[in-house]
């Protein structure tokens, strides 16, 4: 029929059109997840980056140049000063970040006040290992463990200053402060580093001086400069100390429950089939673990961000910073779910060549689902701290690691290294149901009280009769 379309450029113009909606759509998606981005969030990015990605150098120069043996060490003393870190956090920075609104004291006070917390803290860590190296020494432990628990113990105070500094810029939204310190820790502690390796003195030892060098120069530069922010008086550290461990015991409980959630795959796979398998557990949580930098990056800005909407805006404000919290964590994880189910496989070969770590895909993949399911909880989580209900935070863990412990258990001997991925998968999808579920209910509770007490402010009050 004369003026009708041939049926091959009409498939051919069908396919264009699908292809052109299909590329509009994506347009629009990345238009949206890019408004959920604002300059806090890309600052906080990059100071993580900076902050992972000297770690992650670190690592690698440490192999590279002194062996296995002396990057165990200094692996083992790394986690040792990370526990104390997120101490520290638990105990002292986050209630300060909470808190930090509070009527007690004038802000420079209350700051004062939390920084002297620290440096008790500190004092008291380097006490302890102290003691733990006189230990060492007395019962004839080895060598390197007595010598690497003294260079904690020296790098300690400065460690724990560095992170104090971080936290404070991040209390205040000043993402750029933190940047710029980072920047400089890492440009010392690599600078150092390539000199050792030049004078071939690579060590645990060697390194963990590098890193004081690096940590005490920023914590000494920072402590002067921001010296105006600070009024330590006596009286006003014992009433933040009080209101502090209140609200940090539980977040500590808390984050306790949370490491064991995280880490409980690995030691059942240690204890039920033994050291290889629980090697290829590592080896492929490793590779997921590459969303952690962007995850960490993200939830820095989270927590000062939900303080300031449960400030100004009340429940409302909070669970819209939660919800946009939370499809932050999406828009970052569901493409890294992505790749990890389509190019997983390939990245472990290419790390880790050894036929016992073939054929993991399926493994990867549950690994990657688990992790998101993990990372969806924590905009409820923090909202719950914010809201200072930190007991829901840890019953809500608690009830995810005992299903996580009965699930690992229970389906990895019968599947192996897939089924303690799926126990894992489900332990963080319940922990994140219940965060979600805690917060849902406090704040219904908190609306219903307030609307009950606008009725009692409005009735009427009854006359007496006449």
């Amino acid at each position: 029929m004369a003026g009708s379309t041939p049926p091959a450029a009409s498939a051919v113009w069908s396919t264009r059109r699908s292809a052109g909606a299909l590329a509009k759509g994506w347009a629009g998606a990345w238009k949206q997840a890019l408004r959920l981005v604002s300059r806090d969030h890309v600052l906080s990015l990059a100071d993580q980056a900076v902050v992972s990605g000297s770690g992650f150098l670190t690592t690698v120069l440490i192999a590279r140049w002194s062996g296995a043996g002396e990057l165990g060490v200094y692996a083992v003393a790394a986690s040792l000063l990370g526990t104390l870190l997120t101490c520290q956090d638990s105990l002292i920075l986050e209630p300060y970040l909470i808190q930090r609104h509070y009527p007690h004291g004038t802000p420079a006070e209350r700051a004062g006040a939390s920084l002297a917390l620290s440096v008790l803290f500190s004092v008291g860590i380097m006490a302890a290992l102290t003691i733990g190296a006189l230990a060492c020494l007395e019962w004839g432990a080895g060598r390197e463990m007595m010598v690497m628990t003294w260079a904690i113990a020296g790098v300690v105070p400065f460690a724990l200053t560095r992170q104090f500094s971080r936290r404070f810029a991040f209390a205040r939204l000043a993402f750029g402060n933190a940047l710029l310190l980072d920047s400089v820790v890492a440009a010392i502690q690599l600078a150092a580093l390539g000199w050792l390796g030049a004078s071939g003195r690579v060590s645990a030892l060697s390194v963990f001086g590098a890193l004081g060098v690096a940590y005490a120069a920023a914590a000494g530069g920072w402590l002067y400069w921001a010296r105006g922010e600070f009024s330590v008086r006596a009286r006003h550290v014992r009433t933040v100390l009080e209101q502090s461990w209140a609200l940090g015991k539980w977040l500590l409980a808390g984050q306790v429950m949370v490491q064991v959630q995280g880490n409980i795959a690995s030691w059942l796979a240690l204890a039920v089939a033994g050291a290889a398998v629980a090697g290829v557990f590592a080896a492929c949580m490793s590779v997921v673990a590459f969303a952690n930098p962007v995850l960490a990056g993200l939830g820095n800005s989270f927590m000062p961000r939900s303080v300031l909407a449960w400030k100004s805006g009340g429940g409302p404000g909070l669970w819209r910073e939660a919800v946009r919290n939370a499809a932050l964590i999406a828009a970052a994880m569901t493409p890294f779910s992505l790749a990890v189910l389509i190019a997983g496989e390939r990245v472990m070969q290419v790390l880790y060549p050894g036929v016992e770590y073939a054929g993991r895909s399926h493994t990867l993949t549950v690994l990657a689902l688990a992790t998101f399911a993990g990372a969806a909880g924590w905009p409820a989580s923090i909202a719950l701290a914010t809201m200072e209900r930190p007991r829901a935070i840890v019953a809500v863990s608690t009830v995810g690691a005992a299903v996580a412990v009965i699930f690992v258990w229970v389906l990895m001997t019968q599947w192996g290294l897939t089924g303690a991925a799926y126990g894992l998968l489900v332990g963080n999808v319940t922990g994140a149901v219940g965060s979600w579920a805690a917060f849902s209910l406090l704040l219904r509770r908190r609306a219903r009280c307030e609307r009950e007490q606008e009725r009692k402010d409005f009735e009427p009050v009854a006359q007496p009769e006449q």
